[in-house]
């Protein structure tokens, strides 16, 4: 039986630990997903949605939750794919292929190890949080997870060029990240004090030279940060409306537990494999000479540093929401942990079975992707991938409805963002920007701008219908206080009605009102 599982595991090594073996892998995986989400799921989930929302326009900023390069990159995508779903995951998926060629190049660089540097690459295959939550929800994260390594492939660089040009690269690595989101900042301000412990990066980072890299920053994130200035206040809301802090003093156990939690639970069930396969590198750093012990020192002081910084975060203003996903601050993990590896010692057979074992994810990601294509317009809870928007689309035309401004709700399914790609000249808002929400309980007004008189539009206000009517009564109440369109909060919807993509005869159902042209702030 051992003799059959070392040959198991001496195949998955030869197939996987490789430079192409890592490419070939990632290749077909990404592949697959990227093609099942942009043409075979007819719907889209919440983070993509809101992206087509946003992607309307270019601005500084789209709301005070993340800063707005992922947006700009979709704006650029749309020159490609149109407004549709493929231009907001092509970004998505050519971002994570680029954060595994960049995580790839710096293990390459850092373990001198092709073996290592393999598994350190495959490893984002077995963290659910990048290899599927990623691929079906999250946007700006996986654009962090590319500025993560793209500022440590600079960093590397700068260490071991030293010239005008490195620290050009540097410059533009950091103000892309503050530009992806918002946490960036606090693996910068990790990185930096854990590079200046190292004296040949302390010697690179107090070299005159570093004010060009300083300049670059400034060039492209302050425009955007002076924006956000002013929308402190929005953010000031936002950050008590996330992470909930206390109003009374005392330690937020809380807090700290869900932190505890989003690390471990981030990592998993990588880390468990590793566990596992090498439990010498979790337990001790090891004694061997190993090429890669100062970035392993750089990137562990980086990682002590960022987890002090959240757990002192926590106590001293009481945070008590420590999301999983904010923890895609530790996909350079992999580097770290096989720099341990490689001080430790590993024996081949350790290797080739977790080289296996990263195979396996390989394949296990994109063929539950698929049972999930089949399998969820039968589960009420996840219908909003095969919602018929199509269908919806065609009878809202078939009402009347040409152009305009159109609302749309999100509870139960991201309506608007869904449907702006059959209606692209329309102007859309979504319900689920928590400032239309608070707009409407502490409104300006107008909340929109007055209409322009020589642009009339319909109004077209969307939401899922629900037995109950609060629903209904919130979404006219938002409609009524951003459009002016002095709807009463009486007024009945139409329902549309279509079967659910592969729903096997489940119909979903959409209400709607529409409102003629030139009423209130209709555009």
């Amino acid at each position: 039986m051992l003799a059959f599982l070392d040959r198991i595991g001496a195949a998955g090594g030869r197939i996987a630990l490789s430079a192409r073996g890592v490419l070939v892998i990632w290749g077909c995986v990404l592949a697959v997903l990227f093609l099942m989400r942009a043409f075979l799921f007819p719907g889209t989930s919440a983070d993509d949605a809101e992206q087509l929302i946003s992607a309307q326009d270019w601005a500084l900023g789209y709301g005070v939750r993340n800063p707005p390069f992922f947006t700009w990159l979709v704006l650029l995508s749309q020159q490609l794919f149109g407004v549709s779903i493929a231009a907001v995951v092509s970004v998505k998926f050519g971002l994570l292929a680029i954060s595994i060629w960049l995580l790839h190049h710096a293990a390459r660089t850092v373990l001198e190890d092709e073996k290592l540097a393999a598994l350190a690459a495959l490893s984002p295959l077995a963290i659910y949080y990048v290899a599927w939550d990623a691929a079906f929800h999250y946007t700006h994260s996986v654009l962090l997870a590319a500025a993560l390594c793209f500022a440590f492939v600079a960093l590397i660089r700068l260490d071991r060029r030293n010239d005008l040009r490195s620290y050009v690269v540097f410059g533009v690595a950091i103000g892309i990240g503050l530009l992806s989101k918002y946490n960036f900042a606090l693996f910068a301000a990790a990185l930096l004090p854990a590079a200046l412990a190292d004296p040949t990066l302390r010697s690179r980072l107090t070299d005159r030279r570093i004010l060009v890299t300083a300049a670059i920053v400034a060039a492209l994130a302050l425009p955007h940060y002076i924006w956000l200035w002013g929308e402190r206040e929005w953010l000031s809301l936002l950050a008590r409306d996330r992470f909930m802090p206390k109003s009374d003093s005392g330690i937020e156990i809380g807090g700290l537990i869900e932190t505890g939690n989003a690390i471990i639970s981030f990592l998993l069930p990588l880390i468990a494999v590793l566990i596992v396969l090498f439990p010498r590198a979790l337990l001790r750093q090891g004694t061997q000479p190993a090429v890669s012990e100062r970035y392993r020192r750089l990137l562990g002081v980086t990682f002590l540093i960022m987890v002090t910084a959240t757990v002192v975060g926590v106590l001293s203003m009481g945070v008590s929401r420590v999301r999983i996903h904010y923890m895609f601050l530790l996909f350079l993990f992999p580097i770290y942990f096989f720099a341990r590896v490689q001080a430790a010692g590993a024996t081949d057979r350790a290797i080739n079975f977790c080289a296996t074992a990263l195979l396996a994810f390989a394949v296990i990601v994109p063929s539950a992707a698929t049972v999930k294509y089949f399998v969820d317009p039968l589960r009420k809870s996840k219908g909003y991938y095969h919602m018929p928007y199509a269908d919806f689309a065609q009878q809202l035309k078939d009402a009347g409805f040409e152009k305009g401004t159109v609302i749309g709700d999100w509870l139960g399914y991201p309506l608007a963002g869904n449907l702006r790609p059959f209606f692209p000249n329309s102007r859309f808002i979504s319900l689920l920007d928590w400032q239309y929400i608070a707009l409407v309980d502490h409104p300006p007004t107008p909340v929109l701008p007055p209409r322009d008189a020589d642009s009339p539009g319909q109004c077209l206000i969307l939401w899922t219908p629900q037995k109950d009517g609060q629903r209904n009564d919130m979404v006219l109440k938002s409609a009524h206080r951003l459009l002016e369109t002095n709807l009463d909060k009486t007024t009945q919807g139409t329902i549309l009605s279509a079967p659910m993509h592969r729903g096997r005869g489940r119909i979903a159902r959409l209400a709607y009102i529409l409102v003629k042209d030139g009423v209130g702030n209709c555009q």
